[in-house]
């Protein structure tokens, strides 16, 4: 049985996004027979403890990697900038920690998964004798000038973290090594994929494109729901709201929607933007009754919102490939998305409307255009949820998983 460490910072069985994707990955590779050790932080410690308990898989270690002074209750906030200081901290113990298992227990695969950003590098490049796996990670698209409005005051933001990207990319002694002792880099889209191919100096056979997410396990046996035409058209947004998420694009959409489009659009998420939600509802002039705003929610209770609605609408300025995608897909929903980064390659034609994104005014039209075809159009619609059901159903973790051990642990 092959000894597999894993790196996933963001890992929890009760959480979906990143968090999902990092306990999809501990999970498969233990139901595939890997001997595996997950560092991560306290997140859910408790929780994760008890799925452990409930799951009794002799094979799966998790290693939480705890902060001294109690800087994971100080830092620890991923909607704050705090967890930035966290994560950085949180490497540095965790490599320690890395080097002393690997001493006593010869890893034969040493992986990165979560956080999947590439600027940051891995510490496992250290760990000398195992084959390293960096990925999927993206981090390597950015946001596009003409949609700096969305971002407000974070714009600048946005531009500090292009220079601290391209300052890495030259200057970090982590991130060259990680990308020159990787034996395979895995990218989750070609932006990525170009920048990482400038760092480096070697050909690029051992850079992959490959998606992030895929649907976890307990969405892989459900049936497919048969929406009833109604009508009301029913939207859905899931994520966290920061700046780049593209949140108040979406309402600038809705502004532009004939008054004829009878919709509600609920809003599922916390963060940092939230509080500014009531002040956009305001500006574009929406009606409030058609919106219904539940902050954050468990994640079982997200589920029984893919359930319930009509399409999923998600437009997020700069993304990696975000995993609400495919759990939408997996509801049968169709999507609507910008044609940009890992969304572009997350949502094929043929599961929703994918909009090219042109001037502020002309996307917001693109997507109220999209927005009135799904509530007209009813075949269409039905048509682009069979086929978003279909693709997520191909696209389950036990598969993603067996494939890339398969190409790149041997």
């Amino acid at each position: 049985m092959k000894k597999v460490l894993l790196s996933a910072y963001a890992c929890s069985p009760i959480r979906g996004s990143e968090e999902g994707n990092g306990w999809s990955w501990a999970l498969n590779l233990a139901l595939q027979g890997y001997e595996v050790w997950c560092l991560t932080n306290v997140q859910d410690k408790e929780a994760t403890l008890a799925e452990l308990e409930r799951l009794e898989l002799p094979n799966l270690h998790i290693v939480f990697v705890e902060l001294a002074l109690n800087l994971d209750k100080v830092l620890f906030n991923p909607s704050s900038k705090t967890i930035y200081l966290h994560y950085f901290l949180w490497r540095k113990k965790a490599a320690g920690i890395a080097l002393q298992m690997h001493r006593r227990m010869h890893f034969d695969v040493a992986h990165h998964v979560t956080y999947g950003s590439f600027q940051q590098g891995t510490f496992l490049w250290k760990l000398k004798g195992a084959r390293i796996i960096f990925g999927p990670v993206g981090g390597g698209q950015e946001a596009l000038p003409e949609f700096k409005e969305y971002f407000g005051p974070a714009w600048k933001i946005e531009k500090i973290r292009s220079l601290i990207s391209k300052l890495s990319i030259r200057f970090s002694t982590n991130l060259k090594n990680t990308v020159t002792l990787s034996d395979h880099i895995l990218v989750t889209n070609q932006d990525t994929a170009d920048i990482v191919q400038k760092v480096r100096t070697a050909q690029p056979r051992n850079i992959h494109l490959i998606l992030d997410n895929a649907i976890p396990l307990s969405m892989q046996h459900m049936d497919f729901i048969e929406r009833a035409p109604g009508k009301q058209l029913n939207l859905l947004w899931v994520g966290r709201m920061l700046p780049r998420k593209g949140l108040n694009l979406i309402l600038h959409a809705l502004s532009l929607v004939p008054k004829e489009v009878n919709y509600t659009f609920t809003i599922v998420g916390g963060g940092e933007q939230y509080q500014f939600l009531e002040g956009w509802i305001q500006q574009y002039g929406l009606d409030p009754s058609q919106l219904r705003i539940l902050g954050q929610i468990p994640f079982k209770e997200v589920v029984h919102h893919y359930e319930q609605a009509d399409v999923f609408i998600f437009c997020s300025l700069r993304d990696s490939c975000p995993a609400q995608l495919n759990e939408a897909m997996a509801f049968g929903l169709p999507v609507i998305t910008l044609d940009i980064h890992g969304s572009a390659l997350a949502v094929s034609n043929e599961c929703g409307i994918k909009i090219k994104p042109t001037t502020k005014e002309n996307t917001a039209l693109d997507i109220a255009k999209a927005i009135t075809r799904m509530y007209v159009d009813v075949e269409f619609r039905k048509k682009c949820s069979v086929n978003a059901f279909n693709y997520a159903k191909g696209n389950t973790w036990e598969r993603k998983v067996h494939l890339i051990t398969t190409q790149f642990y041997n």
